[in-house]
């Protein structure tokens, strides 16, 4: 099959192709090129022409948690079962946005794993890759510890056994819940999360952990984890030695934006917010001012920022938000696009396999209206995605 259209955006953040095309067999890209050159190689293949359209790699979400959809479910009505269809439906809505690969760094238990088998086995269709943590690991009545989908643990050996539960339940990855978001204290010691990315890497796992705080956030440097998710008051210090390091940030910008908007309206409609409430907008309104400041000198040092929403997928394109705000916040669109796909793919060591058009890459394929290279927001305008080469439902 050969798609075609007005431009390629490769995903690898420099290159455009005006009036490419791909060829597509047994679900991969097995060529790229003038148009012209494909069909006359491939005479016989149908031709998938999007005219005016662009066409990208699909996107990439780094920073999911598929079963907080539960949430939307009536409390005397969650049970394993109605939170397993749910997050079902999250995979699937993101899927249909454009979003080819999630990363799942804490939900339910076995439940990213229980997706994973009934797509195998045939049961389920329309779903993206899952890559996932199974549950979070975080101290005693630590962040997250209710609701999240954690298993707490304390001291170094109690969370080496806890790493190797995730790893027996089928994670991919290990996330550890290093602090909460305001009080100033690294719920673990940098003993405990040395251990843990010790033990992750002895397993030959990546390590994620949720670090918004000092001192937490320089503990996680030290302890040398894969990638930082929120990040808040990283200093422009530690983002060197991130890069140094190779370590990747993920600053779920969209979550921060999204919740203090939210938190607004109703100070807006009631005049006043209750303690909860209060808390939760001051954190945010403080977030959402650091990262407006820091986020374009940070991204100016060359550390890897990739694409996390933290968010439920019931209200549009997510991933192409988060990416808007990278857009807004003063980056370049290219490089904005290749933080949600290529560098998305290298952080997840599948560099040259997904998130990018390029021969031997997996046919995962978005095609938006407009250009997204000069207006980011063309993103959200989807008009048809591939899966592994197949045009989703």
């Amino acid at each position: 099959m050969i798609i075609t259209g007005k431009r390629i955006i490769t995903g690898d953040g420099k290159t455009i192709m005006e009036g490419g095309a791909l060829y597509l067999k047994n679900g991969l890209i097995e060529d790229i090129g003038p148009v012209n050159d494909l069909v006359a190689k491939h005479p016989e293949d149908e031709i998938a022409d999007y005219g005016e359209s662009s066409i990208l790699p699909g996107l990439i979400d780094m920073h999911v948690h598929i079963s907080a959809s539960q949430a939307h479910i009536d409390r005397d009505a969650a049970t394993p079962y109605t939170i397993g269809y749910n997050a079902l439906d999250f995979a699937q809505r993101a899927l249909k946005s454009g979003v080819t690969t999630l990363r799942d760094v804490s939900s339910a238990d076995s439940v990213c794993q229980s997706i994973i088998y009934s797509k195998l086995r045939g049961l389920v269709d329309n779903v993206p890759r899952i890559l996932h943590s199974n549950l979070a690991v975080c101290a005693t009545g630590g962040h997250g510890w209710f609701g999240m989908g954690c298993r707490q643990a304390d001291g170094e050996d109690e969370i080496r056994k806890a790493v190797r539960e995730q790893i027996r339940a089928g994670a991919h990855w290990i996330k550890i819940m290093s602090s909460h978001r305001t009080d100033g204290v690294s719920e673990y010691t940098q003993e405990e999360l040395n251990a843990a990315t010790d033990e992750a890497r002895r397993h030959k796992k990546k390590t994620a952990v949720h670090a918004s705080i000092q001192p937490s956030l320089e503990f996680a440097i030290n302890a040398g984890f894969d990638t930082i998710e929120h990040g808040t008051d990283l200093t422009l210090a530690q983002i060197k030695r991130m890069k140094e390091k190779g370590i990747a940030w993920v600053p779920t910008l969209l979550v921060h934006h999204t919740t203090l908007e939210r938190t607004q309206k109703v100070l807006d409609e009631k005049g006043k917010l209750n303690e909860r409430q209060q808390e939760t907008y001051d954190l945010y309104k403080h977030s959402v001012a650091v990262f407006k400041k820091n986020f374009k000198p940070y991204a100016e040092t060359g550390v890897m920022i990739v694409s996390g929403t933290d968010m439920i997928y019931d209200n549009g394109a997510l991933v192409a938000g988060e990416l808007a705000l990278m857009s807004d916040y003063g980056m370049d669109n290219l490089s904005v696009i290749a933080s949600g796909t290529s560098v998305c793919a290298k952080v997840l060591g599948m560099e040259g396999q997904i998130g990018i058009l390029a021969k031997g890459a997996a046919a995962d394929i978005l095609i938006v209206e407009g250009n997204p290279a000069e207006n980011i927001k063309a993103l959200s305008d989807v008009r048809a995605v591939y899966f592994d080469g197949k045009l989703v439902n």
